[in-house]
């Protein structure tokens, strides 16, 4: 068929010859005139990146900006030799009447162009809806162009029922939303913000957001694409690990005045008072309390998986200790696999010894009957110490309400110290009551 419009003679009008590296129109042009390749190849630019090339004769051109009446979406430049047919905007409807052939011509393109295209949109939004990530599209007046699975279940709405609807109305504060997108435009601040989301159903929830700015080649916006997780308990437990923080010292001493009082006051209100060395009781006071201390501040963040709350309250016990004789050098927290969660040193000078992630698998963590500990006998080698050497580290076990153990927290014990100190060795570590 195409062909057969070639050989009228009326054509040679339309007909035009472009040398490589010629540019055909550039990306924002008002020009709105529909092509027909007839030979050559060209690239399509956006911006100065190829998004891909025509090479296939017949192929149209140009037709977006001639049918929505808009500018050139693309750049598109000869990398050889180009013959095509030009049909200016104006003449269109004339040409159309003088060669009805290349009404077929161009209805057969556009159906194959809108069946291609339809295909990568059907194959992006099926990747987009495997993203975790809720993922949403708005143009640059803020209406919804798409979003995903993960965001219908994170927002409580579905994706029809948002189309072209303002992104501003899913916020709790759609002020809050609109500068922080003005900002993210204007690159006067950072590209994420926690907002407050309303949900349908399970009421407010914190939504941290990420936005990338759209712009096209000449750099003018289009709109945001964003990217939205739920951190609602990321936030709770925040507030609460500030409120552990704020009390974790007075706490501290509390429980140290009470031990303190437990101390000089059992000897003479217990009717079995035992024959402990005041030196042995001392030690296993100030265990208490860092033991009791800890563990009613690492069950939570424990559990939801939060190390940088673990490290905070772990550095916080060591600062508050800090130029004190503890009996301890390293403090070290394991999951419920044993494995080394987080660790601090009560001496920032020196590093420890303890690596994240290590295990202790191979190791017997077996208590006495009714004691909350286990001690742990090991031998680690290092520079000084090739050979080994051995470690001795007191085991609490860490359990929930529910009597499910979380995991386990170890104190290395300074043994010279306690030897010098409080005249103690491994054998009177395993007989001290916590509980």
């Amino acid at each position: 068929m195409l062909e057969y419009i070639l050989n009228n003679p009326n054509l040679k009008k339309y007909l035009v010859e472009y040398d490589e590296g010629q540019i055909l129109f550039l990306e924002g042009d008002d020009s709105q005139d529909l092509y027909i390749l007839l030979s050559g190849k060209l690239d399509v630019l956006k911006g100065r990146r190829k998004i891909t090339e025509i090479n296939e004769k017949g192929s149209v051109f140009g037709e977006m900006s001639f049918l929505l009446g808009e500018k050139r979406t693309a750049t598109l430049k000869a990398t050889s030799l180009v013959t095509a047919i030009r049909i200016p905007k104006d003449e269109v409807p004339s040409f159309l009447n003088e060669f009805p052939e290349v009404v077929k011509v161009l209805a057969r393109f556009l159906a194959k162009r809108l069946k291609e295209t339809s295909q990568i949109v059907f194959g992006m939004k099926e990747i987009c809806d495997q993203i975790p990530d809720a993922v949403m599209i708005s143009d640059g007046e803020g209406k919804i162009l798409s979003w995903n699975k993960a965001a219908e279940r994170l927002y409580g709405r579905e994706a029809d029922n948002m189309y072209m609807q303002s992104s501003e109305d899913i916020y709790e504060n759609p002020s809050q939303y609109k500068e922080f997108i003005e900002d993210v435009v204007s690159k006067s601040s950072v590209t994420e913000k926690i907002l407050a989301v309303k949900h349908p159903t399970e009421g407010l929830r914190h939504i941290s957001t990420s936005t990338t700015v759209l712009y096209d080649a000449q750099q003018n916006f289009q709109g945001i694409l964003s990217l939205g997780r739920d951190v609602t308990h990321v936030q709770i437990m925040e507030k609460r690990y500030r409120r552990i923080k704020k009390w974790f010292i007075p706490l501290l001493i509390t429980v140290g005045i009470m031990a303190f009082g437990l101390f000089w006051g059992y000897p003479y209100l217990s009717k079995g008072y035992r024959a402990m060395d005041a030196q042995k009781v001392a030690l296993r006071d100030k265990m208490a309390v860092n033991y009791l201390a800890l563990k009613s501040s690492l069950i939570a963040p424990l559990q939801a998986g939060d190390r940088k709350g673990v490290q905070e309250i772990l550095s916080d016990c060591a600062d508050s200790q800090k130029g004190m004789q503890v009996p301890f050098r390293e403090i070290i927290l394991l999951d419920r696999d044993k494995k080394v969660f987080e660790a601090v040193s009560m001496n920032p000078a020196l590093p420890l010894e303890v690596s994240l992630g290590a295990s202790y698998t191979g190791i017997s963590f077996a208590k006495n009957e009714g004691s909350p500990y286990a001690m742990l006998t090991l031998y680690r080698t290092a520079k000084a110490n090739p050979m080994g050497r051995k470690d001795t580290e007191m085991a609490f076990e860490l359990k929930n309400k529910g009597g499910e153990t979380l995991g386990w927290l170890l104190f290395k014990m300074d043994m010279d110290r306690l030897k010098e100190r409080y005249n103690v060795d491994e054998d009177d570590l395993k007989h001290f009551q916590f509980e």
